[in-house]
């Protein structure tokens, strides 16, 4: 039996844990594009998935993919520069990166989106702000309007650099785990 979950993450490792979950209910993803998850039902078989950002693009990414499918990880989709992998529960763990590098370039990568719309949010704000002062005199509605959205995007954009930061902080490896690592 199909089923179609539509539901949107902002935060990819937060993707990563639902789709688990749903992979521990027996649900194997088949399919995914704009926010809708396809899922068959394979119970009592159960699945963990990946989400991977891959370094690769035009032959090197298919020869990355070719390589995951001969190691036993089915890749399910590409979407917006993500690749969603699968792996059946019961051939062993999942551990796609196992470099202490590359498990730091994917906690960036999957942060680097908040990280420029807090810049992009942030300049703005800023813009809006300077803009408001060539009408201050006037405290007419140019004025009111530029100081909302100015102080809105300032805000904003400090919001999603808060949250860009603190997550990439919190999925990167510490720096003792680091020193056992190298």
């Amino acid at each position: 039996m199909k089923t179609i979950i539509k539901k949107t993450f902002l935060d990819l490792n937060k993707e990563e844990e639902w789709l688990n979950q749903q992979g521990n209910n027996g649900l194997m993803l088949i399919g995914y594009s704009n926010g809708e998850y396809e899922f068959e039902d394979v119970s009592p078989v159960e699945f963990q998935y990946k989400l991977d950002i891959p370094n690769y693009s035009g032959s090197k990414k298919k020869d990355y993919i070719s390589f995951l499918e001969q190691s036993g990880i089915s890749v399910v989709t590409e979407y917006a520069g993500k690749i969603y992998l699968r792996k059946n529960k019961a051939d062993g763990p999942f551990e796609l990166y196992t470099e202490n590098a590359e498990l730091i370039k994917q906690a960036k990568k999957r942060y680097s989106h908040f990280k420029s719309i807090g810049l992009s949010q942030f300049f703005l704000g800023v813009y809006f702000l300077i803009q408001m002062f060539s009408y201050i005199s006037e405290k007419g509605s140019a004025f009111w309007i530029n100081a909302a959205f100015g102080t809105a995007c300032t805000i904003a954009g400090i919001i999603f650099l808060i949250i860009g930061v603190k997550g990439q902080k919190r999925y990167s490896l510490k720096k003792e785990d680091m020193d056992i690592w190298e």
